[in-house]
């Protein structure tokens, strides 16, 4: 009878240990799979890490955003005409699909007339203005002042390499307008990669 459960006793330690092998096996074999071509991540458990490097953007193996910032932007353009804010650091795309977009803008603005007086905001690809990114804030009449944040959150392609940008423009040249970042309020962009977009 002792002979009988030592055998099972041995044989159950065999046993354990051929699962722990295959088991070893099959996670190293995963962790060496090749990611997705043309550089998308592998879903297929932890995405690999991005080797992109871009200054002053923080970021994981799906995801890229800008770090907290401290600016006062003026804008001092004609009405439209789009300035880049140039404090918030243009945040460049590592892989290709479809990514999950969003920014906040704290535009400042103090009409001087009676007068409206608008920021509007919008992310760039590329030099282009991306459609549905824009948002507006404003206000009407003197002696007032407004700060809010503003933004967006939408879907998007993008290809390995895009530069997204965030830019803004009054609308009214009567009183200041200008988007700020700082403790009390931050303007930044952030992205998230959701789909290869086959």
């Amino acid at each position: 009878m002792r002979a009988a459960t030592t055998r099972t006793a041995s044989q159950s330690r065999r046993s354990i240990a051929v699962h722990a092998a295959v088991g070893s096996a099959l996670v190293t074999a995963l962790m060496a799979a090749p990611a997705y071509a043309s550089g998308t991540p592998n879903v297929y458990g932890k995405a690999r890490a991005s080797t992109a490097t871009v200054p002053s953007q923080s970021g994981g193996s799906t995801w890229v955003q800008t770090d907290p910032l401290t600016f006062n932007h003026a804008l001092t353009g004609a009405d439209r005409a789009d300035e880049h804010i140039s404090e918030v650091p243009a945040l460049k795309i590592p892989f290709p699909g479809v990514w999950e977009v969003s920014y906040h803008a704290r535009p400042i603005i103090q009409p001087t007339t009676n007068a409206p007086l608008y920021v509007r905001t919008a992310l760039f690809k590329n030099g282009t203005r991306i459609r549905s990114s824009e948002a507006v804030t404003g206000i009407a009449g003197p002696n007032q002042l407004l700060q809010a944040s503003a933004g967006q959150t939408f879907t998007h392609a993008f290809a390995a390499g895009d530069v997204v940008t965030l830019h803004a423009s009054r609308i009214g040249q009567a009183g200041h307008a200008s988007v700020a970042s700082n403790d009390d309020g931050r303007t930044g962009v952030m992205a998230h990669w959701i789909s290869p977009g086959f």
